[in-house]
């Protein structure tokens, strides 16, 4: 009964789209009119852009790389604010609202002979055009310009992660942009964004690796039997500059308050320090969230401290 239920509801879910292209294939209704001319946008876009032609069906985009759109003209506006996007295509959803989904292949080039024709059910743009193009990609504070549009250096398989086994160096990643940002914040050495086991692009969901000190050792790496899973990219951004009157005045604190090294006077050296943190990181919140696991673990300790209070 349950399976039932749930091919029902597909069923009905898809029905406006496969009705709408249906009638249009049975009734030999009149072939879509291609134009070389600027398609008009709803008023409240400053977006516009080419019809290249309309067809049946196209291979898929990466999965985290098509959404639902309300129309064509908020699909150019996700193109436009998600580059590279070098193309567009719109699946019509319901004829009677125009809405649909909104497709898109990050740094590929449209093949047309990929698609098949006589239908116009999947309509394809070229990179659309935005008045105001308020969506031009910005740097994540902290990072640098060269995190805008990076660029590989390698695609790779196998490659080990950081030394410390992701504790404090990896972190869940939105794609190749936001893990060079991260690398850039925390003055890393490279980054390593993992698509997953078995590959996946650099424009989707993933981890950031990030290698505090050396360089890529090309020779580490496996080879990939199906797509890529590793993206290398080094860190251009200039390494922030260190504040040396900090160190010093923490330095000469921990000597005057103990008279001698920082462990003798009971303080914790920046080494233990992270390896403590790394260790909350690891047993509270898993893989990657290091922070969090940090603020976690001192709430944790503060309702217990409250618990017994009023306890007593």
């Amino acid at each position: 009964m349950k399976t039932t239920t749930i091919w029902a509801s597909l069923a009905l879910a898809h029905a406006p789209a496969v009705l709408s292209q249906g009638l249009r294939q049975a009734t030999g209704g009149p072939a879509p009119a291609l134009t070389s001319t600027t398609t008009a946008p709803a008023a409240t876009s400053t977006c516009t852009a080419n019809l290249l032609t309309t067809l049946c069906d196209y291979p898929s985009p990466e999965p985290g790389t098509a959404v639902a759109s309300s129309g064509k003209a908020n699909c150019w506006e996700y193109c436009n604010a998600h580059p590279p996007c070098d193309f567009v295509i719109f699946a019509a959803g319901n004829p009677y609202t125009g809405t649909g989904s909104c497709w898109l292949y990050p740094g590929e080039p449209f093949d047309e002979s990929k698609g098949t024709t006589g239908c116009d059910y999947l309509s394809v743009f070229d990179k659309p055009t935005c008045a105001d193009d308020a969506a031009t990609p910005t740097t994540t504070s902290g990072a640098c310009a060269a995190t805008v549009s990076p660029s590989a250096v390698a695609q790779v398989c196998g490659y080990p992660e950081p030394d410390d086994a992701c504790w404090s160096t990896c972190a869940a990643s939105s794609g190749a942009v936001d893990c060079l940002s991260q690398c850039a914040e925390d003055d890393c050495a490279f980054a390593i964004f993992y698509t997953g086991a078995g590959g996946g692009s650099q424009y989707g969901a993933g981890t950031c690796w990030k290698y505090p000190n050396g360089t890529f050792d090309a020779g580490k790496a496996g080879t990939c039997e199906g797509r890529t899973e590793q993206y290398v990219y080094e860190n251009k951004c200039a390494k922030k500059a260190v504040s040396s009157s900090s160190s010093s005045s923490a330095a000469s604190a921990a000597l005057t308050s103990g008279g001698g090294s920082a462990k003798e006077a009971g303080m914790p050296s920046g080494d233990d320090t992270k390896a403590e943190e790394a260790k909350q990181a690891k047993g509270s919140a898993g893989e990657g969230s290091g922070a969090a696991g940090r603020r976690f673990s001192g709430a944790l300790a503060a309702g217990v401290a409250g618990a017994m209070w009023w306890g007593l």
